[in-house]
């Protein structure tokens, strides 16, 4: 058989490709098996890793019940010892009160409060939803003999009588007359310095109705260089915090509670101090204290 020069290269060159081949794939093979060691290797240093971390998380948690613990156990015991700490803590303060919803108004509480803080309950005023109404604004008017167009009307009017001597029977007549109640007046209202505006609303409707009467109640009291603080309580369907925090006012949303009440005593001894306080996601801390 007769084998040309082509047969020879063509062979030779197969031989090449062949031996390629093999160190090819005997390469490959042995790098997957090195791969496969990397690759146990990692997968058990993850695992170490994983039981580390998961070591730390159940400890944090355990750390994290106890603190709950320790938090809720201390709240605990403000709240049934707030009259204690609060007592006499208000001695010499006069404070003013003023309810804007006398569907939800529990402004005899805060007076509660402050009278058991030791202070002096100098007003508490509700204003009622006639402050709204055209025709006993007007009845109002005539009876008074002053322009009385609207709620900031009646606003200005009240806290211009609060800076009167002798102003009681101005507001005995706008209570006669059913825009607000008088719920009591010391001799010595004018010498108020604070006021707590209790707020929240069941009604939404209600709500909406903030600029015209808290917040120009709010505008009218800083004129007067008035220390605010607003309150309501924890249950309030329609919170009024945020409107009051975007005023600039102090705000306490579980005045109802033993740490509510130390929140409000504390915050009417600092005057000037503002913020959110109180349980809801809105408050920054749960009760004012100096860092």
């Amino acid at each position: 058989m007769h084998i040309n020069m082509k047969y020879y290269i063509v062979t030779i060159g197969a031989i090449f490709i062949a031996l390629g081949i093999g160190m090819l794939v005997g390469f490959n093979l042995n790098y997957d098996q090195e791969l496969s060691k990397q690759q146990a290797s990692m997968i058990e240093d993850l695992d170490s890793k994983f039981e580390v971390l998961k070591t730390t998380n159940d400890n944090l948690e355990e750390n994290l019940t106890n603190l709950n613990k320790d938090y809720d156990e201390a709240i605990a015991i403000i709240n049934q010892n707030s009259d204690k700490i609060i007592k006499d803590s208000l001695a010499n303060k006069n404070i003013g009160i003023i309810s804007t919803n006398e569907k939800n108004d529990y402004s005899k509480e805060v007076a509660n409060i402050i009278q058991n803080a030791g202070g002096n309950v100098a007003f508490d005023i509700v204003l009622t939803s006639n402050i709204e109404n055209r025709d006993a604004l007007k009845k109002a008017s005539e009876e008074l003999s002053i322009e009385l167009n609207n709620p900031k009307d009646v606003i200005n009017y009240i806290a211009e009588s609060l800076k009167e001597e002798g102003s009681i029977s101005k507001l005995e007549n706008l209570q006669r007359l059913e825009l607000i109640k008088v719920e009591s007046i010391a001799e010595n209202y004018i010498d108020y310095d604070s006021v707590v505006l209790t707020g929240g609303s069941e009604d939404k409707a209600q709500k909406e109705n903030f600029d015209k009467i808290d917040e120009a109640l709010i505008t009218k009291l800083k004129e007067q260089n008035k220390y605010i603080v607003g309150v309501q309580k924890s249950n309030t369907k329609n919170s009024y915090i945020d409107l009051y925090s975007k005023n600039k006012i102090a705000t306490i949303d579980n005045i109802e509670e033993g740490i509510g009440k130390v929140s409000l005593t504390i915050l009417l001894n600092e005057k000037g101090a503002t913020g959110d306080f109180g349980r809801l996601e809105s408050a920054k801390q749960l009760f004012p204290y100096k860092k």
